[in-house]
């Protein structure tokens, strides 16, 4: 293998006015599956070891150099004129609104040039003494991403958990708040946990090898970790555990699911003392959730898709199998329940409706009692066309009082934190989060469409669940911006997994914006902007619908004057990734510029390899390739297998993480040399392609939060850079 690191080094020139990218060595690797034999150039730098193999690193820093010559370098003035753009919309210095807990009320602040959150807490008001319960900035760590933070009910103890090294494995650390040390013999390899209401206890979730949440253990503080009883334990390598304690606070919840299927059960909160009990048992293709309200659980179902956009009921508290769920609200099927929270008087009811979301407020009829089929209800009302609210978490929330706290935005309007007290229908704005140099009313923010691509107009999904008609397409621009087609764009896409790209404020966008760029954001099928039917007439054996609606949205932006194909760039993270490496194989005409953010863009190889971390429980997504007739379809869009020579492949940016656990490096790594390859002329057009492989991080960047708007900046910086010189080039 040795040759393969000379072959890398000779060809990779960083001096002169010529620099000519790394060529990695071609050694054939074939794969042979269901009969099918695919030769593989790039094979050998896939290594799933911790340490890899010092040929592969040896690759990735001449990878990294080329790109540190030709893009970071190149553009280094720019990239710090962007990064001081986000930096001078950002209020260093700022606070969340506290959450009172008697008789302290919590808060994160953030202080001017530090990278990283300080939680801190005052007891009786906020005028009193604070007391910091945690500073990152005092951790002595290169990357550190906080998992979880918890204080005991009694205030005395706080559980956090850390990740530093961006693999997404946590360690959870035990702090004694009076003395300010850990408790050296708690700390615990895990990811969730619930405190029981007597202190004495937590349960927690650990993963196995394939990255999956599977196991709930308790353990009793002050004792051997070695010891700790074991809860539950799923072995369906398709199903992730997960846990958490009702708004209540009477119950912990531990929930077993796939894509498709779901099981809840349930732990007495108070001590954790008693039987785990089984909600409702597993149904193939059965989704629920569930919450407590006084005398009864709520839940959330999607009756095996009957009711693929969920329908809420109601059962007692002794009786939960679905045989005794009781209808509340009649089921809409182009209304999608995303979720609930119950307290003592009220629900909080959210939805999703026309790519919106809303929050329904329902009251309760009867003191004591859960609400009921004839429980009065209002909707909350938003005066923007464009807006996403969010739920505060159940931390956030009373259950015995009458408000909920909830945040807003839209694409103008920066996030402001909210109460909604239910017994006066009204709202209270606790906090309006300040963005400097920043003038909302130079911008317009509307929403178009583009009619679904002919041909998959069609598409089914369960329960004959109605879809739109079109794609919605989320726009801002200034206001003297004139739509005569040569705007440059910026077009983002994602569309999997039934996550939605929410019309919410990004301030960074503003560095694109006061540019004269149009920045565009396509809800593409295979998202949840439209419902669940918008999701699963997305994936599986539906997926290329995703990519076509994206070619679509570009081209719409076209067709009404926004920009031109010359002056577009697009833009994809992960499953956005895929996306991305799939359109520019089947419409590379539609950019002239793309980011690929850790994408995943070799999709058999890793489908067919169960020991991959969260391999498995992608079946249920994307299909399981070795049932032929998803081989044969997922083969047919895999971006790595279907690179072919086009004159349109745009400039590309790759973006990966060594310790990613979610994309692997060597994915991203094994398509750009590929790619290079393929497209062997693009050099000569003047086009480059820059792989910038993260050694120290994983799937999310950097931790700090100055050094990702400074990755961020870069990312701008080649965007800008490059659409330039597309433009120049246009006009000769």
């Amino acid at each position: 293998m040795s040759s393969v690191i000379s072959n890398m080094m000779a060809t990779a020139s960083l001096g002169g006015n010529s620099i000519s990218p790394p060529v990695a060595n071609k050694i054939l690797h074939t794969h042979k599956y269901l009969n099918v034999e695919t030769p593989d150039n790039y094979h050998w730098m896939k290594d799933m070891n911790k340490e890899k193999r010092p040929e592969i690193i040896s690759y990735l820093t001449e990878e990294n150099k080329y790109t540190q010559a030709l893009h970071l370098d190149h553009n280094a003035k720019l990239i710090e004129t962007i990064y001081d753009e986000f930096v001078s919309r950002v209020q260093e210095d700022d606070a969340d609104p506290p959450v009172y807990k008697a008789p302290f009320h919590y808060y994160k602040r953030t202080e001017k040039g530090k990278q990283y959150p300080i939680y801190a807490r005052k007891k009786g008001d906020m005028s009193a003494p604070e007391e910091v319960l945690l500073d990152q900035n005092q951790l002595d760590f290169e990357f550190q991403s906080l998992g979880l933070y918890k204080v005991s009910p009694d205030h005395s103890i706080l559980a956090y958990s850390l990740d530093t090294v961006g693999d997404e494995i946590h360690t959870i650390y035990f702090k004694n708040l009076a003395t300010g040390k850990l408790l050296e013999g708690d700390s615990l390899k895990g990811e969730e946990i619930e405190w029981t209401n007597d202190q004495r206890a937590v349960y927690y979730t650990i993963l196995d090898d394939i990255h999956r949440q599977h196991k709930v253990f308790k353990h009793v503080l002050g004792t051997d970790p070695a010891s700790d009883q074991l809860i539950f334990h799923e072995e369906d390598e398709k199903f992730m555990v997960s846990i958490h304690k009702s708004v209540s606070q009477q119950y912990i919840f531990i929930s077993s699911a796939s894509s498709l299927t779901t099981e809840m059960s349930l732990l007495d909160a108070a001590t954790g003392e008693g039987n785990l009990r089984v909600f409702s048992p597993r149904k193939f293709r059965h989704q629920y959730q569930v919450e407590h309200q006084e005398n009864r659980f709520l839940v959330l179902t999607d009756g095996s898709g009957e009711f693929l956009n969920f329908k809420l009921c109601s059962c007692p508290l002794d009786a939960t199998s679905a045989d005794n769920w009781e209808d509340i609200l009649p089921y809409d099927p182009l209304v999608h329940l995303t979720g609930l929270h119950a307290f003592k008087t009220h629900v909080a009811l959210y939805s999703r409706t026309n790519a919106l979301e809303q929050i329904q407020i329902i009251k309760s009829s009867e003191l004591g009692k859960a609400i009921t089929k004839g429980s009065s209800s209002y909707t909350l009302e938003f005066d923007e066309p464009l807006y996403t609210v969010a739920a505060a978490g159940s931390s956030s929330q009373s259950y015995d009082g009458s408000i909920l706290r909830f945040s807003y935005s839209s694409p103008l309007t920066p996030p402001r934190v909210l109460e909604h007290d239910t017994a006066s229908n009204t709202h209270k704005i606790l906090k309006q989060t300040n963005v400097p140099n920043y003038d909302p009313s130079k911008y317009v923010m509307k929403l178009i469409y583009a009619p679904l691509p002919k041909g998959t107009e069609n598409a089914t999904a369960p329960g004959n669940t109605p879809i739109p008609t079109q794609v919605p397409i989320q726009v801002i621009h200034r206001k003297d911006l004139v739509l005569d087609g040569k705007n440059p764009c910026l077009l983002y896409g994602y569309g999997s997994y039934g996550i939605s790209i929410d019309p919410d404020f990004q301030q960074r966008v503003f560095s694109y914006v006061d540019r004269g760029y149009v920045y565009a954001t396509a809800n593409i099928r295979g998202g949840g902007e439209c419902g669940r039917a918008w999701h699963w007439t997305g994936k599986f054996l539906q997926k290329k619908n995703t990519f076509e609606d994206f070619a679509a949205a570009a081209k719409a932006l076209v067709e009404q004057k926004f920009t031109s194909p010359d002056r577009t760039a697009i833009e994809g993270r992960s499953a956005g990734g895929l996306l991305i490496g799939a359109v520019l194989n089947r419409n590379p005409e539609i950019a002239a510029v793309a980011i690929a953010g850790v994408p995943f863009v070799d999709v058999i190889n890793t489908m067919m390899d169960d020991k991959i971390p969260l391999t498995i429980n992608e079946y249920e997504e994307w299909g399981n390739p070795n049932e032929r007739e998803y081989f044969d379809y997922m083969s047919e869009y895999s971006p790595y297998d279907n690179l072919a020579p086009s004159k349109h492949f745009p400039d590309v940016l790759v973006k990966a993480g060594l310790n990613d656990p979610r994309v692997q490096y060597w994915e991203p790594a094994k398509w750009v040399a590929k790619a290079r390859v393929v497209h062997a002329d693009h050099a000569k057009q003047g086009k480059i392609i820059v792989f910038d492989c993260k050694m120290g991080s994983g799937h999310f960047g950097h931790s700090g939060r100055y050094a990702y708007l400074k990755e961020a900046a870069a990312d701008y910086a080649f965007v800008i850079d490059r659409v330039a010189k597309s433009i120049e080039k246009s006009k000769s």
